[in-house]
C-alpha cells in the first residue's frame, strides 16, 4: 500500500489565498519597505548634512584664518599672528572630527542600502499589472529580497551575531567539594 500522495494530478495549493496575498503585500509594504525606506532617506540626508556641515566650518576658519593673516602682515600686531597660528589649528579639529564619525561613509552605506531596498521592492509588480494568482507567487519573492537587503545592512554594522541555543547533551557533574582528611 502507498501511502504518499499523488502529486502528479493535481497542482500544490498556495500557502496563502490571493485576498490573504494581497492584504500581507500591501501592509508588508507599507509597514516594512515604507517604514526603511524612510529611515534610510532620513539616515542619507542627515549623515550627509553633518559631513558637509563640518567642510564648511573647516573652509570657513581657513579662510578667516587668510584673512586675518593678510591683515596681521599690515597690522603688526601679535595678536593677530597668534590667531593665523590657531585658526589652522581649529580648522584641522573639525576636519579631524569628521573624519573620526565618517558621515559621508555612513550616508554611502545608507544610500547604497536604499538603493538595494529599491530593486528589491521591484520584486513586486505594479498593482495595475497583477493578474490573479500573481500576489500569492509574487509575495514571498518581496520578503525574500527585502529582508536579505535588511539583512545585508545590518551585517554591515556588525550586528549578525548568531545565538546559538544550548546543545541538549547532559548537564555537567558539579565538582566535587575538597575535603581534608
Amino acid at each position: 500500500m502507498n501511502l504518499t500522495p499523488d502529486t502528479s494530478q493535481s497542482p500544490p495549493l498556495p500557502l496563502l489565498s490571493e485576498e490573504e496575498a494581497r492584504l500581507r503585500t500591501q501592509l508588508y509594504v507599507h509597514h516594512r519597505i515604507n517604514y526603511q525606506d524612510s529611515f534610510y532617506r532620513r539616515r542619507v540626508a542627515e549623515f550627509t548634512f553633518n559631513s558637509d556641515k563640518m567642510l564648511w566650518i573647516s573652509a570657513g576658519l581657513m579662510g578667516v584664518s587668510t584673512v586675518i593673516s593678510s591683515y596681521s602682515m599690515v597690522a603688526d600686531k601679535a595678536f593677530f599672528a597668534f590667531l593665523t597660528a590657531l585658526l589652522p589649528a581649529f580648522a584641522a579639529a573639525v576636519s579631524a572630527f569628521r573624519s573620526l564619525y565618517q558621515w559621508q561613509r555612513q550616508a554611502a552605506i545608507y544610500e547604497d542600502t536604499w538603493l538595494a531596498l529599491q530593486q528589491a521592492r521591484l520584486a513586486m509588480p505594479d498593482e495595475d499589472f497583477l493578474e490573479p494568482g500573481d500576489y500569492s507567487r509574487y509575495f514571498p519573492q518581496l520578503v525574500l529580497q527585502t529582508e536579505e537587503v535588511l539583512r545585508t545592512e545590518a551585517s554591515q554594522w556588525g550586528q549578525m551575531e548568531q545565538v546559538r541555543p544550548p546543545s541538549p547533551g547532559p548537564a555537567p557533574a558539579p565538582p566535587a567539594p575538597d575535603t581534608e582528611p
